[in-house]
């Protein structure tokens, strides 16, 4: 990729190329429902859902739609575009570099295979962990690309995720953790219903370094520089993933259990507890306040009693405490048990 971009014989597109890309995804615009099986289906960007998302958003609670803050929807639309170019650029690096390691895969229709061409529904059947008992769902898929490994013409799955924390943020958390841990249970997921067991989770930073070299510029402080030793900051960086059967079994044992706990409430109106951890992952839930509105008396006291031990402990300010506080801050005063 910084070959191509790095390369004058980039500048355009070869226009037969270019059309054929539209034209696919003309002929993919609208809606694709999922067979009528009665089966949860998970989608593998959504397999790190807590559990009551998950009973929500597969039972008659209607997701929350309320205006964000604009910055917020022109960044999802940042994010939907360059996953765009840059599938359009890969396509055309083999005819512009002459020589490539990776290409787009193509599917026997001669489509490329990504998103919506490459979307596949698989049904598995799992034992509960819990129970042992056998639970039957569905996992669909479509990645940002599959890629052909051009030395030996092995498969390889591309998810392409777009940072608007800066340069230096996202250089930050990606080494000292590396890929974040849900967009690997996302290329597991697809593992599991393409069979493929390589990926390459690619982060790009909307933040580019400066033009020229801003490290001699007094204007520029040292948090806010993006060039390090002559060089810019990286704003691109990509990590490889070997999906193992351990790690399949993991994600098929989660997910046989949140169906459990889905098919449970669908007979009985069964809504699982909140508990510490899943207020970590509320930031982009379509049900927050549903999920608060039904919390019961009892489990709040619980919440309130751990928060209390963190704010006395050695957790008092870390992020797994504050989340839970700005959960609480949204449960009302009144909370009752829930219907």
């Amino acid at each position: 990729m910084d070959a191509y971009y790095s390369s004058p014989d980039t500048s355009f597109y070869d226009n037969a190329l270019e059309r054929k890309y539209y034209e696919q995804k003309l002929r993919h615009i609208g809606f694709k429902p999922y067979p009528k099986d009665g089966l949860i289906t998970f989608g593998a960007s959504g397999t790190a859902k807590c559990d009551r998302e998950i009973v929500f958003k597969n039972g008659r609670v209607k997701a929350e739609k309320s205006a964000d803050i604009p910055f917020r929807g022109r960044q999802r639309r940042q994010g939907t575009a360059i996953v765009d170019y840059l599938q359009l650029d890969i396509i055309h690096a083999p005819k512009r570099l002459g020589s490539v390691k990776f290409r787009m895969a193509q599917r026997d229709n001669g489509e490329w295979d990504f998103e919506d061409a490459a979307q596949e529904r698989v049904v598995f059947t799992h034992p509960n962990p819990e129970t042992g008992e056998l639970v039957s769902f569905a996992i669909t898929a479509k990645p940002d690309g599959k890629f052909e490994y051009m030395p030996d013409g092995s498969r390889v799955i591309l998810e392409y995720k777009t940072k608007a924390s800066g340069l230096r943020a996202m250089n930050g958390k990606l080494d000292f953790k590396g890929a974040q841990d849900d967009h690997k249970r996302q290329v597991v997921a697809e593992a599991l219903v393409f069979g493929i067991d390589e990926a390459l989770i690619v982060y790009e930073s909307t933040q580019k370094p400066s033009w020229f070299s801003d490290e001699e510029s007094s204007s520029v402080t040292k948090g806010q520089k993006t060039w390090k030793e002559g060089v810019p900051l990286p704003d691109l960086r990509a990590f490889y993933v070997r999906i193992t059967d351990a790690m399949k079994t993991q994600l098929l044992n989660d997910l046989a259990r949140q169906a459990s706990l889905v098919y449970e409430a669908q007979k009985t109106g069964a809504v699982p507890d909140v508990s510490v951890e899943m207020t970590g992952k509320c930031g982009f839930c379509a049900f927050r306040g549903h999920c608060a509105k039904t919390l019961t008396a009892e489990n709040r006291a619980l919440l309130e009693r751990a928060e209390s031990r963190m704010a006395s402990g050695s957790m008092a300010g870390k992020e797994d405490h504050k989340y839970l506080r700005q959960y609480l801050a949204t449960v009302p005063e009144d909370t009752k048990e829930a219907a």
